[in-house]
């Protein structure tokens, strides 16, 4: 391997190792603080990333833990991301960037329209 494909996958590495600490650390400190408030779950019933977000500033635990489930879904989408830069510009393999291309139009497309 090339010194420059190592460094890329030393990048995409921590691509999807920052992500599932960040989700990790949301969802838990939303279940601390669910278990410490004593909320009742049945107050919540659909939150958009809007609500999320917002809730989440306001440090709401089910808030917290939904943004952690949403930051661990898109983990892999920017694991695509990265791989298809590699392969684009580091490796420059055009039918490996057209397969990650792929993934990510399939990836994007079942998380902004999902089959009900």
């Amino acid at each position: 391997m090339k010194l420059d494909t190592v460094n890329v996958n030393r990048v995409i590495v921590n691509i999807l190792r920052f992500g599932s600490t960040v989700s990790v650390f949301l969802m838990l400190t939303g279940l601390f603080l669910f278990l410490a408030r004593e909320y009742s779950i049945q107050e919540y019933r659909n939150m958009g990333i809007r609500q999320a977000a917002a809730g989440a500033l306001a440090l709401e635990p089910v808030a917290l833990m939904t943004l952690g489930i949403l930051v661990l879904l898109l983990t892999p989408l920017f694991r695509v991301v990265g791989a298809l830069f590699s392969f684009l510009l580091v490796e420059k393999d055009r039918k490996y960037a057209l397969v990650a291309l792929g993934v990510l139009i399939m990836l994007s497309l079942s998380l902004f329209f999902p089959r009900s």
